[in-house]
């Protein structure tokens, strides 16, 4: 009887502790707690269907061949998406097994502008550089792309930069199965994708993709194909009164282009709070 009161006590004790600790807790009110302030979306990044990447194999020179072409076809799977008729082909060849690799690279009408720490002598303004890459919209959980193996021995990873410019490289895993499987990575939390001012989302930029061999390659003619690069991403932004209040020209250019590339997305995009499209792959 004396045990059964002290564990009945113990408990009692136990709940008034964790309402009141529930109580002093920190939160933001601000921000919607239930699940409408998700909008997880799939969004197709790159489609293939118009321009090829760069491929540059290491080594390159005459100890390499590298092809490249957009292929008629795609996976069965994705035989109902109407706007999806190529994928990206590689044919390559190293002349000596050993650590050969190949970077693929978004092509020159891809492209992200990045600020740079210093102030540019000509404009006064902060310096800008353009590289080759892809923003990846909104909070991204996962990246996936189908690829069409034919059983030689090689891996793959994305290499991708977050909003602090660190890069992070994902394996996606060996690509030595023959026929079209899709491959994924998940982006943990701890990649830095958000601001803490507004707009709250600081994008990833996908950088490259690199195919890697492994101590088991043979160097022989190789075919891949790549399509339906895509994220799955939570869309949603915070807005807030006071977010048409513009500083400049340039601060309202800046909101809208940001605007009209999420509205663009969302549009393409397939997510539990929408109704499904077809992706615009262009």
């Amino acid at each position: 009887m004396y045990n059964k009161t002290k564990k009945t006590l113990l408990f009692v004790l136990g709940f008034v502790f964790l309402m009141q600790t529930r109580g002093i807790m920190p939160f933001d009110a601000g921000k919607p707690t239930d699940v409408d302030s998700r909008e997880l979306r799939t969004v197709i990044v790159e489609g293939w269907e118009s321009t090829p990447w760069v491929i540059s194999p290491d080594p390159g020179g005459d100890q390499s061949t590298v092809e490249t072409k957009l292929l008629d076809g795609a996976p069965k799977d994705l035989s109902l998406d109407a706007g999806n008729k190529k994928s990206f082909g590689v044919r390559f060849q190293f002349i000596f097994p050993g650590d050969n690799k190949l970077v693929m690279t978004p092509p020159a009408d891809k492209m992200v502008t990045h600020y740079l720490q210093v102030i540019d002598d000509k404009t006064g303004k902060q310096k800008e550089v353009k590289i080759p890459g892809i923003e990846l919209p909104g909070i991204v959980k996962a990246l996936s792309v189908w690829v069409l193996g034919r059983g030689e021995d090689y891996t793959m990873e994305a290499w991708i930069e977050d909003g602090k410019g660190d890069t992070h490289i994902f394996k996606f895993g060996n690509i030595n199965f023959v026929g079209w499987r899709p491959l994924t990575v998940t982006i943990p939390n701890n990649v830095v994708q958000e601001n803490d001012t507004y707009p709250q989302t600081n994008g990833l930029i996908l950088k490259k993709i690199i195919v890697r061999s492994t101590a088991k390659t043979k160097a022989n003619k190789t075919v891949l194909a790549f399509d339906s690069l895509k994220v799955l991403t939570d869309m949603n932004q915070v807005f807030f009164d006071g977010a048409d209040i513009n500083f400049d020209d340039a601060d309202k250019e800046e909101k809208a282009r940001m605007k009209k590339y999420v509205d663009q997305l969302k549009n393409s995009s397939q997510g539990s709070n929408s109704p499904s499209s077809t992706p615009n792959t262009k």
